[in-house]
């Protein structure tokens, strides 16, 4: 199936939320993957990743997985393997958010869509430039991105735009939290980060910070002239009512942006 875009990306973190989305008019959803995302603490299973890919088939939608694991020496290849793994289940795109693993997964598995993470936060087009040159063919920009930016990154690299239409408020630059808390306790009494086996326990949640979220659904018909190809909403934690709710929602919203834009 040729998807028209932009396109309306829903989070996913258990089979009933994928369908919950699909249920919605979600175009395509992204997973996560026990052992390679958040630190390996939540995701679907291999098993579940295969039923995830059948129901988005049935629905003429896509399968993204978002792998922000980031392997040590030692540990890549299996992860390797497990990316080939996906790859056989017929995951239409990873998103990835360290540089090497991007290269080695370019080099290793030639065919296969990847995207920059917003953990990249790719900014401008210097940015979205070398990571087109490392292989990628999407970006998630950073909710600090604002629309009149968007031209010339897409110009300069060429590749496909997502930008969230739905997230936590950014006080700190997407990608580039250092909060004290972020680091946890891992395997063996170890400290690991978020994204190297510990996982991140969103203390922000507990500043006094702006709290309402940062969205775009009455914003959508800038977006879509500045060139955003793909809308994305955050929120895999979200159970299937809320992850229906939210992507009902945006479906009505973006629908609307979209006659209007072609209508005027």
């Amino acid at each position: 199936m040729v998807q028209a875009f932009p396109i309306l990306l829903a989070p996913a973190g258990s089979l009933p939320a994928v369908e919950a989305a699909l249920s919605a008019g979600a175009d395509a959803v992204y997973v996560g993957v026990r052992s390679l995302s958040r630190g390996g603490r939540t995701g679907l299973s291999p098993e579940a990743v295969g039923a995830a890919v059948s129901a988005c088939r049935r629905a003429g939608a896509r399968l993204h997985a978002a792998i922000n694991a980031i392997p040590s020496s030692g540990e890549l290849p299996a992860f390797l393997a497990s990316l080939h793994r996906l790859r056989d289940a017929e995951v239409d795109e990873v998103i990835l958010n360290d540089p090497g693993v991007i290269a080695l997964v370019r080099r290793e598995i030639p065919s296969w869509p990847l995207c920059a993470s917003v953990g990249l936060s790719v900014l401008n087009p210097e940015d979205a430039r070398a990571y087109r040159d490392l292989g990628v063919d999407a970006v998630v920009l950073p909710s600090a991105v604002r629309p009149e930016e968007i031209p010339l990154i897409k110009k300069a690299s060429g590749l496909r735009i997502e930008v969230f239409a739905y997230c936590r408020p950014e006080f700190l630059l997407h990608g580039k939290c250092g909060l004290t808390g972020y680091v946890a306790d891992g395997d063996e009494g170890r400290t690991a980060s978020a994204k190297r086996g510990g996982s991140c326990r969103l203390v922000c949640r507990n500043l006094p910070v702006p709290a309402a979220p940062h969205s775009l659904e009455d914003e959508l018909p800038v977006w879509i002239a500045a060139g955003a190809d793909v809308f994305k909403i955050e929120g895999r934690e979200l159970s299937p009512p809320a992850v229906a709710a939210l992507v009902a929602r945006f479906r009505t919203k973006l629908d609307g942006a979209c006659a209007s834009s072609a209508g005027g």
